[in-house]
C-alpha cells in the first residue's frame, strides 16, 4: 500500500483546482456590437427590452455602435432594422433613421427591404439630396417587392 505524503497530497489538490482569476480589479475589455450579438439579444428579451438596455441609464450610448454598424450597409445589421424600428423614438429614430441613409448609397436594396418591413419610407432616412448617386442607386434596385417602398424614397429623395 502506498501512503503519500501531505505535500503530495496537497501538491495533487492544487493541481485539481481551478484557475485563479486574476483580473479582478483590472479593466476587461467587453466585446464590440456585432449583429449577430444584437439578434441573439432582440430574440432572448424581445427587441423592446434590449432597446430600453441599450439606451439605459448604465450605458445610454449602447446604440451608437448598433448605428455604426447599419449604416455600413451590411445584411446582417439591416436584418435587425424591421426589429429595432418599432423600438425607438425620439434621438434615436432620429440616429436609426442617419444610419440608414447613409446606407441606402451602400446596399440600397437592403435599406429598402428593410424599411419595407418596418413601416415604409420616411422623409428622414430618404433625406432630400441632389446627389444623383443616391437615387441612382435607389432607382436601380428592381426587386418588384420593394416597388412602393422605392417610389416612396424616390418622392422624398427628390423633394427639394
Amino acid at each position: 500500500m502506498h501512503r503519500l505524503s501531505i505535500a503530495a497530497l496537497i501538491a495533487a489538490l492544487a493541481a485539481c483546482s481551478p484557475p485563479v482569476d486574476t483580473t479582478q480589479g483590472e479593466d476587461i475589455p467587453e466585446q464590440p456590437m456585432t449583429a449577430a450579438h444584437l439578434a441573439d439579444l432582440i430574440a432572448a428579451d424581445g427587441a423592446g427590452h434590449t432597446v430600453a438596455v441599450l439606451t439605459g441609464p448604465a450605458d445610454p450610448t449602447g446604440l451608437e455602435p448598433v448605428f455604426a454598424g447599419i449604416a455600413t450597409g451590411d445584411p446582417g445589421w439591416l436584418s435587425v432594422i424591421p426589429m429595432l424600428r418599432p423600438e425607438v423614438d425620439g434621438e434615436y429614430a432620429e440616429g436609426l433613421a442617419d444610419a440608414l441613409s447613409r446606407a441606402l448609397p451602400i446596399n440600397p436594396e437592403g435599406v429598402l427591404t428593410a424599411l419595407n418591413a418596418s413601416g415604409g419610407a420616411d422623409e428622414r432616412t430618404c433625406e432630400v439630396t441632389d446627389d444623383p448617386t443616391i437615387i441612382s442607386a435607389v432607382e436601380g434596385v428592381t426587386d418588384p417587392a420593394l416597388k412602393a417602398v422605392q417610389a416612396d424614397c424616390l418622392g422624398y429623395l427628390r423633394a427639394g
